[in-house]
């Protein structure tokens, strides 16, 4: 008997009605299945109680199945990787570059993960450190998995960022921003500020500055086994963006430290993905009109 927890995306009706669908038919196996439906950035409900994220525990759920677009996917990602299970993503949005499966293929998909036949890729993510009185406690440490971004708040102006390397100075950034990316995020804001394209399944992490002014304009690669800190420098504040949500007001002297994070996400791919075909879909997506 296997356990399957459904996370739906809180706007889409189809989503929900697959959901219920293949909830049913898992039943009807004789396995188990839950549907999670966000109700807000934070918020989950389950049969009508409406409970705070950081409450959901998926620990022995066999696969966790997000429904919705790249946004669903990213909050899916958090919980699971939490428990240590394996993503299934079915696409519901505009595009939707992580959730790869179309809503008529989750059955399939679902029964090669119950046998064991599935493609599970493991993707790193970034842990997240943030040091920032105005930050609240509880999301001191996130999980990254596209990517961090630090940007400046006040329109015509840059923010000044000084980065440490495995606790050594580095360069200060006067720019729009800079991003620290996973290889997952490299083909996403990195790629847009010219950064480059890693092989998704490597372990390492990117930083890209965003319109540098009199800086490196240069992307750094950097291990799996390294350190940067960001310090934001004075006089003018920050904002914090991690995988898109903003976080919070960063304050001069904030500092956020990024690691590739020990456990990797995992995965659940319909079909294992070669870099090439990610690089021609990832491409002639964004020539879409």
């Amino acid at each position: 008997m296997a356990t399957v927890t459904f996370l739906v995306h809180p706007g889409r009706a189809d989503a929900l009605a697959l959901a219920t669908d293949t909830a049913e038919w898992l039943t009807g196996r004789g396995d188990v299945a839950r549907i999670l439906r966000f109700s807000g950035p934070d918020r989950v409900a389950e049969a009508g109680v409406d409970v705070d994220l950081g409450a959901v525990d998926l620990t022995g759920t066999d696969v966790a199945v997000s429904l919705g677009g790249d946004g669903t996917f990213l909050r899916v990602v958090r919980l699971a990787t939490q428990a240590d299970v394996p993503v299934l993503g079915v696409n519901f949005g505009r595009i939707g570059y992580l959730p790869d499966l179309g809503p008529d293929q989750v059955r399939g998909a679902l029964l090669k993960v119950l046998e064991g036949r599935a493609a599970i890729e493991e993707r790193c993510a970034l842990e997240v450190s943030i040091s920032d009185r105005s930050i609240p406690d509880d999301v001191s440490t996130l999980l990254a998995l596209n990517e961090v971004v630090i940007e400046k708040i006040d329109f015509g102006h840059t923010v000044r960022l000084a980065t440490t390397i495995d606790g050594e100075q580095a360069l200060t950034y006067s720019a729009d921003g800079l991003i620290v990316a996973t290889p997952t995020g490299s083909t996403a804001y990195n790629l847009s500020a010219g950064g480059p394209i890693l092989a998704p399944t490597l372990r390492a992490m990117v930083i890209t500055p965003v319109a540098p002014h009199f800086s490196l304009d240069r992307s750094l690669v950097l291990a799996d086994d390294q350190c940067v800190a960001v310090e934001v420098a004075p006089d003018r504040s920050g904002v914090l963006v991690i995988d898109g949500q903003e976080i919070g007001r960063l304050q001069p002297g904030a500092v956020i430290t990024c690691r590739v994070a020990q456990h990797p996400v995992r995965v659940v791919r319909n079909e294992p993905h070669t870099f090439g075909t990610i690089l021609r879909f990832r491409l002639l997506a964004d020539r879409e009109p």
